[in-house]
């Protein structure tokens, strides 16, 4: 039962708060230490009160609370949609965790200083979601945490935006890239996991002009991921936990639909490999490890980097003995483009 609440809940509570702008960043702490990301102090939030759902994930650390602003009473009205999006939500990151096996991101370097996850509806738009990267806080909200918002009107029951923004805050506590092909590429993947239909994907590309292609994409990339994970592990996974294969929203659809998918052993060593060549980039262009400038981020010039890193974790998780023709045939084009 949703209810108003004085303090903050511990544990699993989702967190919903309609949201004027971020406002201006500014460091709380001047100097953190190296292996942490900073907590920002955002100057205008806008005001709220709390609401939360009862949990039975109560010593869960990855935690996400709800809030809602005081004066929109439609969001808190709507317990169907908030238990739709918890239990949504809930889904993905156990998807996330234990069957992709990704460390969550309230446990990774980066977001070492927030202690939960706020999920924002916001009343000025109706569709579509969005994953802030960094920890703040803010005069409304005094504790250090991670954002992510959703339109106001999102039904959880037929959208998959919950689950695809909290895949952002995965990859965001994971490295900091940003190109679309990586950044939406796999979280429009990362949707097939609760969705359901996962296909083996067209073929990879076979030469600069194809490949080319699929780096200047976004959504569009998630092919070229389902095609590379199914290469790697074309025997699939199926070990859906059996509560999340009996989930279902209100509306009686299932929650999670996926019976098989592929590429849940390599991910974690994909977003290892990404990771590390980030972090050698901010060592060599003199950047904060997690303090690069947004254009940076998204810049198509760092796709060199980026296939060194799919080279590398495709070269370790499977030897090059191992591998089909095709596979083989996409690392021999990337070898003479990756950054050495």
């Amino acid at each position: 039962m949703i209810k108003h609440l004085s303090s903050y809940q511990r544990g699993w509570v989702a967190l919903l708060m309609l949201c004027a702008t971020m406002g201006k960043l500014t460091p709380v702490i001047a100097q953190p230490p190296p292996e942490a990301g900073e907590c920002y102090y955002l100057q205008r939030d806008t005001p709220l009160e709390v609401l939360a759902n009862e949990s039975d994930h109560a010593d869960r650390l990855d935690s996400i609370h709800y809030f809602v602003e005081a004066v929109d009473q439609e969001v808190a009205q709507s317990a169907t949609r908030l238990d739709d999006l918890e239990m949504q939500l809930k889904a993905a990151d156990v998807l996330y965790r234990e069957v992709l096996g990704l460390t969550p991101p309230l446990l990774m370097p980066r977001y070492q200083r927030a202690g939960f996850i706020m999920v924002i509806l916001r009343a000025d738009q109706s569709r579509g979601g969005q994953a802030y990267d960094e920890v703040v806080r803010s005069p409304t909200v005094p504790d250090c945490h991670i954002r992510m918002a959703l339109g106001g009107q999102v039904d959880p029951a037929g959208n998959l935006t919950p689950a695809h923004e909290l895949f952002h805050l995965y990859q965001n506590a994971h490295m900091m890239f940003k190109q679309g092909w990586v950044h939406e590429g796999l979280a429009r993947w990362s949707e097939s996991l609760l969705r359901g239909g996962v296909q083996e994907g067209k073929p990879l590309p076979a030469n600069v002009e194809a490949l080319e292609v699929v780096m200047q994409d976004s959504y569009g990339a998630a092919p070229f991921w389902q095609r590379l994970f199914y290469l790697l592990d074309p025997q699939g996974d199926n070990s859906i936990p059996k509560e999340l294969r009996d989930k279902r929203y209100h509306d009686g659809g299932l929650v999670v639909e996926v019976s098989k998918f592929y590429g849940s052993a390599f991910l974690p060593l994909l977003f290892s490999s990404l990771h590390e060549v980030g972090v050698a980039l901010a060592h060599q262009e003199q950047w904060p490890v997690y303090g690069w400038a947004e254009a940076e981020q998204r810049s198509l010039r760092h796709n060199e980097i980026i296939l060194s890193a799919v080279h590398h974790a495709v070269s370790t998780y499977m030897p090059i003995a191992d591998q089909p023709d095709e596979l083989r045939a996409f690392m021999q084009l990337i070898e003479p483009m990756i950054d050495q």
